[in-house]
């Protein structure tokens, strides 16, 4: 990689913030900084952390571009579902001016939105837990429909007492979803600018907590990989994504695709697969050989402190 470049992780202070940090930090020819609108964070440690709005406001995007002229930003990567949807906007809005966005395509809003994302399923063939019109008709799972403007919630909905203490904004707002049980997998998917797929790491979810993985298997899913590869295809995914699954036997049932990567990225990158190198290599025109991943690798999370001046 002969070409210095400057990237800039959106959201730097949360989990995948910091792994996307590190994967990066310590390669002589990029230069990493960070934004969050807490600028006391973590990710301190590793790199400088700019202080911006919160994604909501009027104001982030003017503050955006003063980062990316000052710091002559190349890349960005979105940690989160806010920075991905307001830096998505202002590629549509200001994309002669912008770095290249990780994950950006014409349609990436339409993965912020659980209607238009089972639209997308279907239309790639795949199967996908289908919509529930009935509060009634148990058991289902409601979701906040769309992603990246407010907080999300999610809920399993089997009786009429787990309704009780739901807010009426939440289901005016949000998507009812057959509920599907099984074994849940988030996939990292890396596509290049053709929608090819270049690596899929399937990371089994053994123990979440508060959405987060604690505990995770990389594992050589096969059917799964070749599924996510017709995804990647029919979507238009470029860049580095994450999708999830439940399986339950031969029923592949696909809930999310998110473009950004997750929070469990660092076990794939720790099993060989540094997703978040390999995606800038490929945007410099690069020639990359990927390995095969330590397929079996596992990951338990804990809790740590961390120091910074």
């Amino acid at each position: 990689m002969a070409k210095v470049v400057n990237v800039l992780i959106a959201g730097s202070g949360n989990v995948t913030g910091m792994n996307i940090i590190r994967a990066l930090v310590g390669n002589p020819r990029i230069n990493v900084c960070g934004c969050d609108f807490e600028v006391e964070n973590p990710s301190n440690q590793w790199c400088e952390t700019l202080e911006v709005p919160k994604c909501a406001s009027e104001n982030y995007p003017n503050r955006i571009l003063e980062i990316i002229q000052d710091k002559k930003i190349t890349h960005i990567i979105a940690s989160n579902d806010h920075d991905v949807r307001a830096l998505s906007k202002m590629m549509l809005k200001h994309g002669e001016i912008m770095p290249i966005l990780n994950g950006f395509f014409q349609n990436i809003l339409y993965c912020l939105d659980k209607k238009e994302t089972i639209k997308l399923f279907k239309n790639a063939g795949v199967n996908t837990p289908c919509e529930v019109l009935d509060r009634n008709d148990y058991p289902y799972v409601l979701r906040k429909e769309t992603m990246g403007n407010h907080q999300k919630y999610v809920y399993i909905i089997k009786s009429e007492d787990d309704k009780r203490n739901i807010p009426e904004e939440h289901f005016q707002n949000g998507i009812m979803t057959r509920y599907v049980t099984g074994i849940e997998y988030t996939i990292d998917v890396l596509c290049d600018s053709n929608s090819e797929v270049v690596a899929v790491v399937p990371r089994r979810r053994i123990n979440v907590v508060g959405g987060m993985v604690h505990h995770a298997k990389i594992e050589n899913e096969n059917k799964l990989i070749r599924f996510c590869k017709t995804i990647a295809k029919s979507v238009g995914l470029v860049g580095m994504n994450c999708i999830q699954c439940i399986v339950d036997g031969d029923n592949y049932n696909f809930i999310e695709i998110n473009p950004r990567p997750g929070s469990g990225i660092d076990l794939t990158i720790a099993s060989g697969i540094n997703m978040p190198l390999i995606w800038i290599q490929q945007t410099l025109g690069e020639k990359v050989i990927v390995p095969t991943p330590a397929w079996g690798l596992q990951m338990k999370r804990y809790y740590s402190g961390y120091y910074y001046r």
